[in-house]
């Protein structure tokens, strides 16, 4: 039963799935309609998978998987053409479907889109720099934060036309899944820290050690269980004569932050990566059906 989910993760396809998700989760907090982001969740799918295999690719022509156990090698090496279909297929999709989109989203798309593109290449190579975005300490899971948070919070607000000054929930929600998004994204560097260490990359965890990030972590997750109360009793009293949102939403994301919580102090340094991506990635979709099957 692991080989499809594994095969899902391998192809970014899960990745994407999770970011569509995502997107639409924030847009039920948000009392945002679903019928108003068909384009951009179809866009969000494609330009996510296009950003993820592309990294992908580059690190792997790069010598950077150095394990040919690892599946996403056997991938890559057993079906070449397979993912540069996907490559060229997913971005240029991705491409066509940004066409449709409100001027404003495109803008905030692009800027995003250029973070996430330029993150792994370095573009000023031809000059003798081969710095990279990532290779500036601590910055990347600042940057994946801010690009999650604005893709999955900004674009669906500005998708349906709502005025961010006049409706400044959405910045508050958006700073919420901003620290969401560095919640469960410093597993990821917890896992790697040791590899990390290793090749230079400054993060969190390789810097200041696994307990310290495992300390920051509950700090996030505390901090943004406080954030998410303020958000549900923010957008009660907002559509005071239309309540939406109900305590169980709020009682099964505290439940899910806890239990994220602890496989982050107890598992994080000890499994697979793609046991990371599965919990961590796999919230998104969860944390999706919560709110979804949750909402009056």
């Amino acid at each position: 039963m692991l080989r499809p989910i594994k095969i899902l993760i391998e192809t970014n396809l899960f990745i994407a799935f999770a970011a569509v998700a995502f997107m639409l989760a924030n847009a039920v907090l948000l009392d945002i309609p679903f019928t108003t982001l068909s384009y951009l969740s179809l866009q969000i799918f494609f330009s996510t998978w296009f950003v993820y295999q592309i990294s992908r690719w580059v690190y792997y022509k790069k010598g950077v998987y150095t394990n040919k156990e690892e599946l996403v090698v056997q991938w890559f090496e057993k079906y070449p053409l397979f993912n540069q279909i996907t490559i060229y297929g997913s971005g240029i999709l991705a491409l066509g479907f940004t066409f449709f989109l409100q001027w404003k989203t495109i803008l905030v798309l692009c800027f995003a889109g250029g973070i996430s593109v330029l993150y792994p290449i370095p573009l000023l190579k031809p000059f003798g720099i081969s710095t990279r975005l990532r290779d500036f300490p601590f910055v990347k899971i600042f940057l994946i934060a801010l690009v999650w948070s604005l893709t999955s919070v900004v674009l669906p607000a500005l998708e349906n036309n709502i005025n961010l000054l006049e409706r400044r929930d959405v910045l508050v929600v958006q700073a919420a899944q901003f620290v969401y998004i560095m919640f469960i994204t410093l597993p990821f560097d917890i896992n790697d820290a040791q590899v990390d260490k290793a090749s230079g990359i400054k993060t969190i965890p390789s810097v200041f050690g696994i307990r310290f990030s495992k300390i920051s972590a509950l700090f996030l997750g505390i901090l943004y269980a406080f954030m998410l109360l303020f958000i549900f009793m923010l957008e009660n009293w907002r559509s005071i004569n239309d309540i939406y949102l109900t305590e169980a939403t709020i009682l099964l994301l505290w439940f899910l932050l806890i239990l994220l919580q602890g496989y982050t102090f107890f598992k994080s340094d000890k499994v697979t990566k793609w046991w990371i991506k599965i919990v961590y990635d796999g919230s998104m979709l969860l944390y999706f059906v919560i709110v979804f099957f949750t909402k009056k």
